[in-house]
């Protein structure tokens, strides 16, 4: 494993992250890389950090290596949205429209309801945006249930920029930029 400098900048965690995207067994498994994950965790919470946001939610399943981690930085409840059918409560929970996501499956999430209320500002984690339709499908979850997003923050960016432009009234925030897939 590459030695990390734990003040490294920008472009630097850029280029690790990278790396470790192509070079990684484990599917980019961050977490098991200590300094270069706690260099994620505090570049993904510090656009966040004067947001007075009230809750971070994680999308199932590699987000929520990193949304529980934020919450605590930042002192804020924390709420997992996972992928459909996992919730036994079926009277508890709020499941989102059937998509398509970049695996070209049907899929759906859910969320309990009563987690997510009118008065809550919302930062939404997660670990990669390819297609955005699962983050557009978590945002419209949130949205239903009376909060707001204000703020997105991911670790590899591949949308399209019609798909970006959606998600940056959002105050979206990505580690790497990638090439978006055509």
């Amino acid at each position: 494993m590459m030695n990390i400098k734990h003040s490294m900048n920008k472009k630097e965690l850029e280029n690790e992250l990278i790396r470790i995207m192509f070079s990684s067994k484990s599917t980019y498994l961050i977490p098991d890389q200590n300094k270069i994950y706690q260099k994620v965790i505090t570049s993904l919470l510090k656009p966040f950090i004067n947001l007075n946001a009230t809750k971070i939610v994680a999308i199932d399943m590699k987000g929520l290596m990193y949304g529980p981690i934020i919450a605590n930085k930042l002192k804020l409840p924390f709420v997992p949205i996972l992928k459909g059918n996992k919730i036994k409560a079926r009277n508890l929970v709020q499941k989102s429209n059937s998509f398509t996501d970049y695996s070209k499956s049907k899929k759906s999430i859910e969320i309990f309801k009563e987690s997510i209320t009118k008065k809550d500002k919302v930062i939404l984690i997660d670990d990669w945006f390819d297609s955005g339709k699962t983050g557009k499908a978590t945002i419209k979850l949130i949205e239903k249930l009376g909060g707001k997003v204000v703020g997105i923050g991911v670790i590899y960016n591949q949308l399209k920029s019609k798909d970006q432009e959606f998600f940056d009234k959002y105050n979206y925030h990505f580690l790497v930029q990638l090439k978006p897939e055509e």
